[in-house]
């Protein structure tokens, strides 16, 4: 912190810091990082990683089990997914651009 602090002093531009795992950076929480004048934070493969230790604990799941019913309560629902993407802002789109071409074809 005390070198992302030095660096925020003598700049005029925002400080970034890029937190990956496994790197020699401690992982500070975005406060600990906010309070030495980081401006910006970003952990460009969290999310990556997280994901490929869940798939792998999915196929393992499938190749043993021969079914997912072990993962359904660990997964995201169709409605979940419908709700974070807004389908049906998309879907009324949808019917409303059918609704105008057919309108406009007869």
């Amino acid at each position: 912190l005390d070198h992302y602090r030095a660096f925020a002093e003598v700049t005029d531009a925002p400080v970034l810091a890029n937190l990956t795992e496994f790197g020699m950076t401690p992982l500070f929480t975005a406060q600990e990082l906010a309070q030495v004048g980081v401006a910006l934070a970003i952990y460009p493969l969290t999310i990556f990683r997280t994901m490929n230790a869940v798939a792998l604990h999915a196929l393992r799941t499938l190749r043993q089990d021969g079914t997912q019913r072990a993962l359904v309560g660990q997964m995201q629902t169709r409605a979940e997914l419908y709700d974070l993407l807004d389908y049906q802002t998309y879907e009324d789109e949808i019917d409303r651009l059918f609704a105008q071409e057919d309108h406009d074809v007869g």
